[in-house]
Order: C-alpha cells, then sequence, then structure tokens
C-alpha cells in the first residue's frame, strides 16, 4: 500500500471515528465531563520535531489559576494514552474513563493528543508521550502535580503505550542524568499502570492472534487492520522490541521499568486475549500486582460503541473497578 494511499485511507477513517467519538461520548450516557483546559507543548524526545496537546481533566477543588505555594493541594496525576492503531483517535477519546477517575480518586487526568501515523510513524507516538511525561514533571509546581504519584493509563494502542512509554521514559531518564540535564526535583515516581485490552506481542500475525480466540469476534474489516500496520510500523522494524512487543521484554526491563502495582483489563472476544492473559501471569511472576479481570462476552473497544442515550453497565463496571485500583495505589 503505497503512502499518499495510507493518508488518504487514515484520512477517511478519522472522519468515521470523530462521529463515532461523538456519539459514543454525547449520545450515551453517562455524559462525561468537559475538558478543563488544554496545554500544546514541544516534542523534547527523540528526532522528529513538532508540538501535540495535553488535555486536562480537574477535579472541582482544582484551579489553574491558583499561584502555586507550599500549602497548595498538589494533586496525583494520570497521564492517559488513547487507542485507534495508532493512526486513528484523539485524546478526547477516553473522556467518560477520565471523569471516573477524578470523580473516584480526586486526582488529575492528562490525555495526550500523540501525533498519529502514517505521518507519524513508529516510535513517534511513543516518544511524544514520553515527552508528554517529562512536561508534566518539569512543570509539577506551576500545575500543582504530585508527581510522586504518577500513573499510566491506556485503551488498545494506547493500552501498549502504558508499557512502552514506560521502557522509553526508564533509557530517557538514565541519559538524561548521565548528561546532567535533568534534576531530582524534575523526575518523578512511576505508581501505577492501567491498560485496556493492550497489544503486547508484535511477533504474532493478525491471523495468528485471531487462532489464538476461539471466541474471537470481529469488529472492523481486516483492510483496516492491514491500514494500521503498514501505517505505524514503517520502515519495517523488529517487531520483538519491547517497544513494539512488551510481552517479550526481558525480565531485567520488566523489573526495572515497570512499577509495581498494575491494573490489565481484557475483552473476552479479543484476538489479543491470549497474549495480554500470558503477560498478565508473566508480570505476577515478577513480582508485580495485576488487578483487573477479563469483561466477559464483550469484543475489542467494546466500552468505546455508543449506546444511545443508554448506560453500558459492563463499561461502568470496569472503570470503577480500575479507578478503585488507581485510588488505593495513590493512598
Amino acid at each position: 500500500m503505497s503512502r499518499v494511499s495510507l493518508h488518504i485511507k487514515a484520512f477517511l477513517f478519522r472522519i468515521a471515528q470523530t462521529i463515532g467519538r461523538y456519539c459514543d461520548l454525547y449520545l450515551s450516557l453517562p455524559l462525561p465531563q468537559s475538558v478543563s483546559f488544554t496545554r500544546r507543548i514541544q516534542a523534547t524526545v527523540g528526532n522528529v520535531p513538532g508540538s501535540f496537546n495535553l488535555l486536562f481533566y480537574t477535579p472541582p477543588s482544582y484551579s489553574q489559576n491558583s499561584p502555586p505555594s507550599a500549602s497548595s493541594e498538589k494533586y496525583p496525576v494520570l497521564i492517559n494514552f488513547h487507542g485507534g492503531g495508532y493512526t486513528i483517535g484523539h485524546a478526547a477519546d477516553d473522556a467518560r474513563w477520565a471523569t471516573e477517575v477524578v470523580k473516584r480518586t480526586g486526582g488529575l487526568v492528562v490525555s495526550v493528543d500523540y501525533r498519529l501515523a502514517p505521518s507519524y510513524p513508529f516510535p513517534t507516538g511513543i516518544e511524544d508521550c514520553v515527552s508528554a511525561v517529562l512536561y508534566l514533571w518539569k512543570h509539577a509546581e506551576e500545575l500543582n502535580l504530585d508527581i510522586s504519584r504518577t500513573a499510566f493509563s491506556g485503551f488498545s494502542a494506547g493500552g501498549n503505550f502504558t508499557y512502552t512509554a514506560a521502557f522509553r521514559l526508564h533509557e530517557e531518564l538514565k541519559k538524561l542524568r548521565a548528561e546532567g540535564e535533568i534534576g531530582e526535583d524534575e523526575v518523578g515516581e512511576l505508581v501505577s499502570l492501567v491498560s485496556f485490552y493492550p497489544a503486547v506481542d508484535w511477533t504474532k500475525t493478525r491471523a495468528e492472534r485471531q487462532a489464538s480466540n476461539p471466541n474471537f469476534t470481529p469488529i472492523i474489516n481486516p483492510l483496516f487492520g492491514l491500514l494500521f500496520d503498514d501505517a505505524y510500523l514503517y520502515p519495517k522494524p523488529d517487531m520483538s522490541s519491547p517497544l513494539l512487543s512488551p510481552g517479550l521484554a526481558p525480565d531485567q526491563l520488566l523489573r526495572d521499568a515497570l512499577p509495581k502495582d498494575l491494573v490489565i483489563i481484557t475483552c473476552w472476544g479479543d484476538s489479543l486475549l491470549a497474549e495480554e492473559e500470558k503477560f498478565r501471569e508473566r508480570l505476577k511472576g515478577q513480582g508485580k500486582r495485576v488487578d483487573g479481570y477479563m469483561v466477559e462476552g464483550v469484543v475489542h473497544g467494546w466500552d468505546k460503541w455508543p449506546s444511545w442515550w443508554k448506560g453500558n453497565v459492563s463499561t461502568d463496571e470496569a472503570y470503577k473497578s480500575a479507578a478503585e485500583s488507581l485510588k488505593e495505589f495513590w493512598s
């Protein structure tokens, strides 16, 4: 598939996804809170200059305009990475999840509108996520953030980023420290990851993944899957790289770069289910606590389908469970 063709198809698919996002967020219940404010930041990690937005979701007690002081309340921060096959999607996609986290934990959620393939293939999206983390840590005092309580969350491709951004952050911090370019007051602590139906093993073909789950239920035309793959994986990288396949990362990297407390939510009808559950058990074997569960009877991305003014009980329960775990990890 030519790169020009990829750009055209991605553009058209983004239009359709934008309509779907509107229907999910505004024609379904519960209605999410609005974005509190937005900041545009420069990419500082990697070799692809540019900028992208951060969307902030804040609790009622938070005031962006209050000057920080020693007595100012500091808020734990959840940095969120949206899904969309690395090619479509928007930071606002997960507004309902952000609303649940803000409501249940009192923390602050920042959703990263990282740059997308095919214009920005692997690993630019990951590096944008790390740029966002470093920006928030550097501006923690101004934003009243408690960066000793930093967490990541993500959905699908963004779920993959929760792990791969943690690996890339670990690498970047070692480099910045060695070069004396970062102070310890600008380094937070990653205390938790929350991933919803993440891709964790890119060495498997789509056919192999589908065959691994007897309950697999397709949700998109296979050609769209090829679009995502061709757009993001260019030029063809090593599919076993930890930055693509966190489920294959060395034990030492899992121990050093990932926090001890995690949540993984998986889907009964997902082609990714087998690799996700295998990764869950591997993380437990490394001494990690891994909360979360498989949601029965649902497909990949089930929580993003419009309910047309109806609620979605399984989504509500999954979000509540994950947010309650996060609240405990932050306590």
